[in-house]
């Protein structure tokens, strides 16, 4: 069946429409009907959601001009309704987002550390260097399950450093999300960096000391 040709982009100028790509629950599900047609009870068969609250979602996605009814199959009692993507790709101006969107992204991560390091974790350990350096180390629970990363560099870099490391860093995930497979378990990974320039009284690192 040859259906409605979608939009190739549009615009979101509604706020509550940006809201729901910073929102991991309401994104996951839009995402389900962006390749083809596809019914609420289809979709939710297949993630394990409640039917009745997924069908609440796509009429709000729907009043909100993301997705829309592309298909109604009638049959013997409620007909089919066929859901697709209104556009290829959606583009949010800045403004009209209402918060960052790796905000929901970013609380999801933070408490999942919270919660696996509080199973897997005896203590933290720090050192000093004698370059004014602070090193640590995480104290796993003897028999615990590997305890999750949360690790950070204070780094002192030259734009062109900076830039480098950015370009290594994306090709790093780049590379382990393209081998992604059906198996293993379902990880947040964040690789995060930006100017610190609140740099007054003692930095975590100090400048190198220099002799003569």
């Amino acid at each position: 069946m040859q259906y409605k040709k979608r939009s190739r982009q549009v615009t979101i100028s509604d706020p509550r429409a940006a809201a729901v790509f910073t929102r991991s629950p309401l994104r996951r599900v839009l995402l389900q009907f962006s390749q083809q047609p596809r019914s609420v009870s289809e979709v939710a068969s297949e993630l394990a959601i409640d039917l009745k609250k997924l069908h609440h979602t796509v009429t709000k996605l729907c009043q909100l001009g993301l997705i829309e009814v592309v298909e109604v199959r009638k049959r013997a009692g409620r007909a089919i309704k066929l859901y697709q993507c209104t556009a290829e790709r959606y583009y949010i101006p800045s403004t009209v987002a209402p918060e960052a969107f790796s905000r929901g992204l970013s609380l999801e991560l933070q408490a999942a550390i919270v919660r696996d390091s509080a199973a897997t974790i005896e203590a933290m350990e720090f050192w000093l260097s004698g370059e004014g350096r602070v090193s640590g180390r995480v104290v796993e629970r003897r028999g615990a399950r590997s305890a999750p990363l949360d690790s950070w560099r204070i780094l002192r870099l030259s734009a062109s450093q900076a830039k480098l490391l950015k370009t290594e860093l994306l090709k790093v995930l780049d590379r382990f999300e393209a081998n992604i497979g059906v198996s293993g378990e379902v990880y947040l990974v964040h690789t995060g960096m930006a100017r610190r320039l609140d740099q007054s009284g003692a930095t975590d690192n100090a400048k190198p000391r220099t002799t003569g």
